[in-house]
């Protein structure tokens, strides 16, 4: 035999499935990533290992700036390729990868071993924070300080075309003083302050 369903039951069916869309689909704008709208005067292509944090440390701004220009919060997420929205007056322009790639840097002046690279960077990093850094740099360039690709120079490995718009600021103006171990790690340790801790790293 079959059971009709009365008009409360049908009427308390579709109120359950209004309030589970509404619960879903709320859900999902709390995590999904902004997009750069049509006015923003700035935008910023987001690249792998990009998150909130790092898009701010890189381009010189605050988290809050950053948040706010994107009507986001820490929670949104930021896929690769995910066009967002840089603050108004920030003055960071986003590299081509090939085109503006570092070739052909000058050697340094002061040739350093990996001995004495792990010994410049005990100098420079507090004591409690030495041996994390060493491991990095370790980890990053083998504690080579010559060594660097299209992006990234010296022991730490530092993005200069991320970090050139404010490196200036502690004397930094070229790629090639990034190959000193002296001059990368203190700009290693520049960014540890400014990031507050090993996240430009992934650590």
């Amino acid at each position: 035999m079959q059971v009709c369903s009365t008009p409360n039951a049908v009427m308390s069916r579709f109120r359950l499935l209004l309030l589970t869309f509404a619960l879903f689909t709320g859900a999902m704008s709390s995590w999904a990533a902004p997009s750069a709208s049509a006015a923003c005067a700035r935008p910023y292509k987001a690249v792998k290992n990009d998150s909130w944090s790092r898009i701010a440390d890189k381009t010189g701004v605050t988290v809050q700036a950053l948040l706010k220009a994107n009507d986001a919060s820490t929670k949104s997420m930021i896929l690769i390729g995910d066009t967002l929205c840089l603050p108004k007056g920030t003055t960071w322009n986003q590299p081509s990868t090939q085109a503006s790639g570092l070739r052909n840097l000058p050697a340094p002046s002061v040739r350093y071993s990996t001995k004495q690279a792990a010994a410049v960077i005990r100098e420079v990093f507090p004591d409690q924070l030495e041996d994390k850094a060493i491991s990095l740099a370790k980890r990053e360039s083998k504690l080579t300080a010559t060594s660097y690709t299209w992006c990234c120079v010296g022991l730490f490995q530092i993005n200069w075309w991320a970090h050139k718009p404010w490196l200036k600021t502690i004397g930094v103006t070229k790629a090639s003083q990034l190959l000193d171990a002296r001059v990368n790690a203190r700009a290693a340790y520049t960014i540890y302050k400014r990031s507050g801790g090993w996240s430009p790293w992934d650590l």
